[in-house]
């Protein structure tokens, strides 16, 4: 069974735990995603099965969204809800004005220090493990963008709002950041992944007890049109058995220049996909073009 399921996955399981619980329901034992949750989160986590798993690369650095929720006036050690809070206190000049105007100054881009309760490696140890062991040691920052953040609402010690970021952003990391920021500490109560890049979303995702309770073919009827993934990618019919051959051997094909399509810019287009005549897609790559505007199609992933 090869195809795309957009899962929302409930808070109190791991990312991995619904990969299980999907391989249980669809037979399919190669299962990919995109952006691991936390057990305490909730939201869209995108799912490839099968050879579907080759498209991973090319939407594995998408954007995400998410709605957050924080206490402030404590710590914890795993930043969020389950780790162990201690309470501090907070100074006058934390009040809900300073709050907001600290979290709108993340808004940009700027350098985040991972979690130690992470998957981060270091020295090819993951962090949660020396933090599991008590241990803390000295990581390396790293940039993150956050693109905006909206639907502030603070009454402390509460906070909520949304945020678009890059990849690799912790949002646990953010919050706590925003209470020292404000003189005090702040912990993550809750987290739900509302977008992950600009098509998968809460709107269109399937919830794990409703995959549960599906026979195989009812649950293909739920897999995403892997095309709608592509719209701004050019496209290459492969009508003769011998081209889809050659794509099958992972070997280049000629394309001709009227085939070509050209961006809003007026750039040749070089990212593709070549479909076969029952409008499936076998392959993705790259087109390069001669001086002469002739084209080579060069398969990055097969999927035949």
């Amino acid at each position: 069974m090869n195809g795309i399921l957009n899962v929302f996955k409930p808070a109190g399981i791991t990312s991995y735990g619904v990969i299980r619980q999907v391989k249980q329901a669809s037979g399919q034992k190669k299962i990919g995603h995109i952006g691991t949750l936390d057990p305490m989160a909730e939201g869209v986590l995108p799912l490839f099965l099968g050879k579907m798993t080759k498209l991973i690369p090319h939407f594995n650095l998408d954007d995400k969204t998410y709605s957050v929720q924080a206490c402030f006036g404590a710590r914890s050690t795993t930043m969020d809800r389950e780790g162990e809070i201690t309470p501090v206190s907070v100074p006058d000049g934390c009040n809900n004005t300073s709050v907001i105007a600290g979290l709108k100054e993340f808004i940009g881009e700027c350098e985040q220090i991972p979690p130690m309760y992470s998957a981060v490696k270091v020295n090819g140890k993951r962090l949660y493990q020396y933090a599991r062991n008590g241990e803390t040691v000295a990581r390396k920052p790293r940039k993150i963008t956050i693109h905006w953040i909206e639907n502030i609402q603070c009454n402390l010690p509460d906070l909520s709002f949304s945020v678009r970021c890059s990849k690799g952003t912790y949002i646990r990391s953010l919050v706590s950041d925003l209470g020292e920021k404000v003189g005090t500490g702040a912990y993550m109560t809750a987290l739900t992944r509302t977008a992950c890049g600009h098509f998968f979303t809460d709107k269109n995702a399937i919830k794990l007890d409703e995959i549960k309770n599906l026979n195989k073919i009812d649950l293909q009827k739920c897999f995403i049109d892997p095309q709608c993934l592509f719209t701004e990618w050019h496209i290459i019919s492969a009508q003769s058995p011998e081209t889809i051959t050659h794509l099958g051997q992972g070997r280049s094909i000629p394309v001709a220049p009227d085939t070509l399509c050209l961006s809003d810019k007026g750039e040749q287009v070089s990212k593709s996909l070549v479909k076969d005549q029952q409008n499936r897609i076998i392959a993705i790559g790259r087109l390069e073009f001669s001086q002469d505007g002739h084209g080579n199609f060069h398969p990055s992933n097969v999927l035949i």
